[in-house]
């Protein structure tokens, strides 16, 4: 009787061994993923290495995507690979002449999760794990994935650190003296807006914008906007985005009313648009957009709470070819504003 009960247990644990084992060889640890590289908008980053183990991004030139957004496209390493646990970044910040370098620990299980999630083991899914490199080593990695079930965009943020860097003597002359014969539009981009390492430091608060850009005769008014952390986004007419930063700068074009002249330039948010926004206690931003009949004089408003209060106003210009060609346009000098 002592035997067959050693028998029949013995039996019974090597059902459930083999069961444990067949559940865990089930199990997908390998999923369709790739890496990816992004930079601040106006604040180019070069000489940048990003290294997965499995796979790895990088180029040589200088690029500026903008905050989240991947620069260029790869295909690297395995079609199926783990869920890394660490990356190994290495970049110059053009705008400091500092290189940046080091080791970032992943949340390998936290990745995993997001991978079988969004399904990143099924043969027709994939995503990317992009990696964000700023001044001051402020480093993002973002999980970014299109969901099969709503067709949105994921962008979720898995992990933040800072590397340390040191001057970099060896770059060129040209790179290290900052100026506008130099830089160009990044340099007067600087002048502006500085270095905004808080941005980086502490991720801005989001809010969902809806622009109301259409008027009777101008309906095709083309825009895109900056956010303090290199955050870039563009669209046209009536459009709506949803968790995005407040913009510092917009660059608005639209052509006149016999749609034969183009109108096209940069301006500068008020100083204190954040500040007007937090005591106002919004969550929801609404842009609207009046063109005169003389078709170069508009007024950006505010919408809330059934009311409509003027942001700025300003002359928009026709742009050289110059502009046109390299997609580069000046900023308005005309500009009147409001809020203060």
């Amino acid at each position: 009787m002592k035997d067959s009960c050693i028998i029949r247990n013995w039996m019974l644990m090597t059902i459930s061994l083999t069961s444990l084992f067949l559940l865990f060889s089930c199990q997908k640890t390998k999923f369709q993923w790739q890496p990816g590289i992004s930079a601040p908008k106006y604040y180019p980053v070069g000489e940048c290495v990003v290294d997965f183990g499995s796979a790895g991004n990088g180029t040589r030139m200088p690029f500026n995507s903008g905050w989240g957004n991947s620069y260029g496209s790869v295909v690297s390493g395995e079609r199926y690979k783990e869920a890394p646990k660490e990356v190994f970044i290495k970049y110059n910040s053009g705008v400091e002449n500092y290189l940046y370098q080091g080791k970032v620990l992943l949340p390998q299980e936290r990745i995993r999760s997001l991978f079988e999630k969004y399904n990143l083991d099924k043969e027709d899914n994939s995503g990317d794990l992009v990696v964000g490199m700023a001044p001051g080593g402020w480093i993002r990695v973002w999980f970014h994935t299109l969901d099969e079930k709503t067709n949105d965009l994921v962008n979720i943020e898995v992990a933040k650190a800072q590397l340390k860097g040191s001057y970099d003597d060896t770059a060129n002359e040209r790179y290290k003296v900052k100026n506008f014969k130099n830089w160009g539009k990044y340099y007067t981009y600087w002048q502006h807006h500085g270095i905004p390492y808080e941005a980086w430091a502490n991720n801005e608060k989001e809010y969902d914008m809806y622009f109301d850009l259409f008027t009777p005769n101008h309906d095709e008014v083309e825009y895109s906007y900056v956010s303090k952390d290199g955050t870039f986004e563009q669209g046209i007419g009536i459009d709506k985005k949803f968790h995005q930063k407040l913009p510092v700068e917009f660059e608005l074009g639209w052509r006149d009313k016999a749609k034969e002249t183009f109108y096209c330039s940069k301006f500068i948010m008020p100083k204190n648009f954040k500040h007007f926004i937090e005591q106002k206690r919004l969550n929801t931003i609404i842009f609207k957009l009046e063109i005169d009949n003389n078709d170069q004089d508009a007024t950006l408003y505010l919408v809330f709470h059934n009311t409509k209060e003027k942001i700025l106003s300003y002359k928009n210009k026709i742009p050289t070819a110059e502009e046109k060609k390299n997609n580069d346009y000046s900023y308005a000098t005309e500009v009147e504003y409001f809020i203060k």
